[in-house]
Parts: structure tokens; C-alpha cells; sequence
């Protein structure tokens, strides 16, 4: 994997860099952020990591996560070239009417806009954090144990510790390789899957309640009242719509997260060779061919039937 000659330029000829993850920012996005914060500064430039929102709990391990700035900090942008990370369209960042220098994205999702002076996007990488490994590597920066946690953390969380069918030769060699340099794999899996509050449990116990399958897919959901009842927050639910897929008749399997009155943010999951990003596009989201996501407004049952109809016979019923 070789980064663009025209972004490693992009990089040696400026000096100030504002780094984003998409909203709601997940391991992949948080790691490669901060891996490349970290490999920016190390050269002498002036890198910062702002995001949206606040780092979930199960990532607050990653080396200087606590850094992460929010957005409302953000002064003189125009001064600043932009490098979003794990996501490809300003609106995925919440950054649409901010005005940068220069704008750079690194990511590696199927569904792609026109965003960026400089676009790196390779949707066959199984995470952005490989990228940003080779990327550091062609700055001629030397990655430090923080820098190696962080990338593993990426690569871990996007391959589902290399168990997912994305997971490549290429990813597992550079995981040895961030082994080598400190990492240790069972700290991160621990951390990742065994480190849930009972809060956590509770609400997973609601949203599994909450199940319909229909067309061979599986639906579930998660009110703000969920929450309250649990006391779980609402990056507890992360990776839980992995939990339907697991059942082997389902070849999709979709969670609702409410987000507000009639507003839900939908997370997809497929097997096989069904496409859930070009199912997302349909609903104005977009991800990748196994894990996708978009959100929508209308009460839970409208917004279940638009899902169910842009399907387009991926399955038979099998029951609800």
C-alpha cells in the first residue's frame, strides 16, 4: 500500500493540520486519528484532533485520547488544512460550513463524494488505520508503542480482531509488526469485549427483546427510553447489531438507535455477498458491502417498512 505522492506533499509543504473522525467516531476512526496526530507532531508540525463528539468509554484506553478536542474549540480554520479520516463527506464531521486551507480525506468506505483537494480512498483496505500505518511509514516516521496501540485498536475494531471476511494478509502482517513494537492483543480484546458495565447488559437485553425478522433480516431497535431505563449511555449499543447476524438463517441485520423525536440512526449488517452500503445509499447513507448505516426520521414502524422496501427481495420472509 503506497500513499499518493501528491499527499505527501500536501503534508511536508504545510505546517498546521486539523485532523476529524466522522460523528460518533468509532476505533477505526479514533485510532487512526490519533496515530496520526501523534506521527504529524512527531516531525514538527502542529496537529490537532477535534471531534464532535466525546470519546466512548470502551475507547478511553487509546494512547492520548484525552487530547481529542471538540469542535467548539476550533479557532482560524482557514489557516488550517483539514484531514478527515474514516469518512469521506464533510456532513459525516458536521464541518460543512467550515472553510480550510487545504482539504485532505483518508478512508476506505465504499460510497465516496467529490470532497477533498487530495482524496486517498481505497475501499478494499479493511481499515483507514492501515492506511494511516503506511502513511506514517512513507513519512519516514518511526511508530511508537502509543502510535502501535492506536493502529491496532483501528484494525482490531474494523476487522473484528481479524475474524471478519475484510481481514487481508497485509493487515495481519503490519498487526504483527504493531506487536512487535508493544501491543499486546489481549489488552485490546479485553478492553474492546470484556469490559461491559451492567447497564450495558441491560440494554442489550432490551434491544434483543425488541427483534423482528422478516426477508431473512433481522430488525431491532433502541429507544431514548431504553437508555433511561438502563442508565446506559448511548455509545453503549456499539457493535450491538452484530448480535442478530450471528443468527445463521440472517443475511441482514439492521438496529434503530434513536437519535431524537422520530430520528433514528440505523446500523447495517450483512453476510455474503449482499450489499448493505448500496441498500444505505438508497436511504442517503452509505458505508461498506457488509457494514453499513444511515439515518432517517418517521416513528420506528415507517421507519422499518422504508428499510424493508429498499431491500428489493435480498430474502424471503422467514417470520416475525
Amino acid at each position: 500500500m503506497i500513499p499518493p505522492e501528491t499527499l505527501l506533499s500536501y503534508i511536508k509543504e504545510n505546517d498546521k493540520f486539523y485532523i476529524l473522525p466522522h460523528v460518533f467516531p468509532d476505533g477505526d476512526a479514533l485510532g487512526s486519528a490519533l496515530a496520526l496526530e501523534s506521527a504529524l507532531c512527531s516531525i514538527g508540525k502542529k496537529a490537532i484532533v477535534f471531534s464532535r463528539d466525546t470519546v466512548p468509554d470502551m475507547f478511553d484506553f487509546l494512547p492520548e485520547a484525552r487530547r481529542i478536542a471538540p469542535l467548539s474549540d476550533m479557532t482560524c480554520p482557514e489557516q488550517a488544512v483539514l484531514i478527515l479520516v474514516d469518512c469521506n463527506a464533510p456532513n459525516r464531521a458536521e464541518i460543512e460550513r467550515i472553510k480550510f486551507k487545504y482539504t485532505i480525506v483518508i478512508d476506505h468506505h465504499e460510497t465516496e463524494s467529490s470532497f477533498g483537494d487530495i482524496r486517498w480512498i481505497l475501499p478494499k483496505s479493511p481499515a483507514t488505520g492501515l492506511m494511516i500505518y503506511f502513511l506514517i511509514k512513507a513519512l519516514g516516521v518511526e511508530i511508537t508503542g502509543a502510535m502501535a496501540l492506536n493502529i491496532y485498536t483501528a484494525l482490531a475494531v474494523d476487522t473484528g480482531i481479524f475474524r471478519y471476511s475484510n481481514t487481508t494478509a497485509e493487515s495481519l502482517f503490519v498487526a504483527a509488526d504493531l506487536v512487535s513494537k508493544g501491543v499486546r492483543p489481549s489488552f485490546v480484546a479485553d478492553r474492546l469485549h470484556n469490559n461491559w458495565t451492567e447497564a450495558r447488559f441491560l440494554l442489550l437485553k432490551h434491544m434483543l427483546n425488541s427483534i423482528e425478522i422478516q426477508k431473512d433480516t433481522a430488525i431491532c431497535f433502541i429507544t431514548n427510553d431504553m437508555l433511561k431505563k438502563t442508565g446506559a449511555k448511548p455509545e453503549d449499543a456499539e457493535n450491538f447489531v452484530n448480535f442478530p447476524i450471528m443468527i445463521n438463517t440472517i443475511k441482514v441485520a439492521a438496529l434503530f438507535k434513536e437519535t431524537g423525536k422520530d430520528f433514528w440512526k440505523a446500523s447495517l449488517r450483512s453476510r455474503g455477498d449482499v450489499n448493505v452500503a448500496k441498500i444505505a445509499e438508497k436511504l442517503g447513507g452509505g458505508g461498506h458491502k457488509n457494514a453499513a448505516g444511515f439515518r432517517i426520521s418517521g416513528d420506528i414502524e415507517t421507519s422499518k417498512k422504508a428499510l424493508l422496501e429498499s431491500l428489493d427481495g435480498v430474502g424471503e420472509s422467514s417470520g416475525g
